[in-house]
This record gives C-alpha cells, sequence and structure tokens, in this order.
C-alpha cells in the first residue's frame, strides 16, 4: 500500500498540473461556452475514457516507448495541435453564418460529445507525460499493480474535477451571452479558446 505521504505529494503536484490550463480543460470550457453544461458532460466523459485506454496502454509497458521515441511523441503532439486548430477555424467561419443560438445548441448530440472529447484526450500529450513520467516516481516496483491503480484513480478523479470547473465556468458564460443573445460573439470566443489550447500543445515540450 501506498504510503500517505507519497500520496498527498503526488495529489498536490498532480492538482497543479491539472489545474493549469491545457487542451482538455479549454475544450472542455469552449465546449460549455457553445453547448451548455449538461451538453458537455459527454465530452468530458469521452476525455476521461481515454484517459483509461493510454493508462492501459501504459501499464502494458507501451508508455517507455512514448517517452523515448521523439517521433512518436511529435506525431501525438502535432496531431492534437492540428486537430484544436481546424476546430478553432470552423467555429470562426460558423460565427458569419449562425442563424441562432438555440439552432446551434440543438445540432449537438451527445455521441458527437463523446468523440471530440475522446479524441482531444487522446491527442494530449501532456497526460501520456503524466503516466509514463510522473507516475514512475511514485511506484515502487515491489507494489507496482497497486501502486499503478492508486495513482491512475487519483489521476482519474483530479483531472475529471478540473474539466468541471472548467465547464462550470463556461457555462456561465454560455448563460449571459444566451441571455444577452450575443450569438455573433459566442463562436468567435471558442474559435480564439481552441486558438489557445493549439498554442499550448504547440509549445509544449518533451
Amino acid at each position: 500500500m501506498m504510503s500517505f505521504s507519497s500520496w498527498f505529494t503526488f495529489f498536490l503536484l498532480m492538482t497543479a498540473i491539472a489545474y493549469t490550463p491545457g487542451p482538455m480543460t479549454m475544450f472542455s470550457m469552449s465546449s460549455s461556452v457553445r453547448n451548455g453544461f449538461y451538453r458537455t458532460l459527454p465530452a468530458i466523459a469521452g476525455g476521461s475514457f481515454a484517459y483509461l485506454a493510454q493508462m492501459g496502454v501504459v501499464y502494458l509497458g507501451l508508455g517507455v516507448i512514448v517517452q523515448e521515441s521523439v517521433l512518436v511523441f511529435n506525431t501525438i503532439k502535432w496531431a492534437g495541435v492540428l486537430y484544436l486548430f481546424i476546430l478553432a477555424v470552423k467555429n470562426w467561419r460558423q460565427s458569419a453564418n449562425a442563424s441562432g443560438f438555440e439552432d446551434i445548441v440543438s445540432g449537438v448530440s451527445s455521441s458527437r460529445q463523446f468523440s471530440l472529447g475522446f479524441a482531444t484526450g487522446m491527442s494530449n500529450p501532456k497526460s501520456v507525460l503524466v503516466f509514463t513520467v510522473l507516475f514512475p516516481q511514485f511506484i515502487e516496483p515491489v507494489h507496482y499493480t497497486s501502486h499503478f491503480i492508486t495513482l491512475s484513480i487519483s489521476f482519474f478523479f483530479i483531472q475529471g474535477s478540473s474539466a468541471i470547473a472548467y465547464a462550470l465556468f463556461g457555462a456561465k458564460v454560455f448563460m449571459w451571452m444566451k441571455q444577452r443573445r450575443l450569438t455573433h460573439i459566442q463562436n468567435k470566443a471558442t474559435a480564439v479558446i481552441l486558438f489557445l489550447a493549439g498554442g499550448l500543445l504547440a509549445c509544449s515540450e518533451k
């Protein structure tokens, strides 16, 4: 069993990392601005599922390959940057033709939100580096499985809480804009947030 002091150190460090703006948190906020908090929950679930998949891969030992291979790391990183920039351009262009706020909201499906959240989580090198670089600092080889599970569960809840916190802030912006019928600003604001998320990801280094 992991000692409380080790776990608490991980908890503090992971909280600082999770609540620093990144692709998933910025995506959660932009989605909430555009679609509202409850329609963003499937996206957060998709991101969380992506993290579970990454944890499984790292647990099986493939995380070492990602950590040591510059090519693999850069492929993951720039795929995420491209994805966020494409979404940003799409939102910016859509603002000029948006017929109404309700039309935009009604066109969002839970499955699409889940898929977008999953894609964002999978293309986020930040989480991969946490699993391959940070986790080993707190895992004792003799207790590999139990320690890995403890850290994974902690990460899952910390990361999820940060995404929800960003989404709740976005939801408040969403309601404020809805009440004032500022549809011409909504998509451009979302595009700017996505551009910033892409920029953060592009500036990250291994």
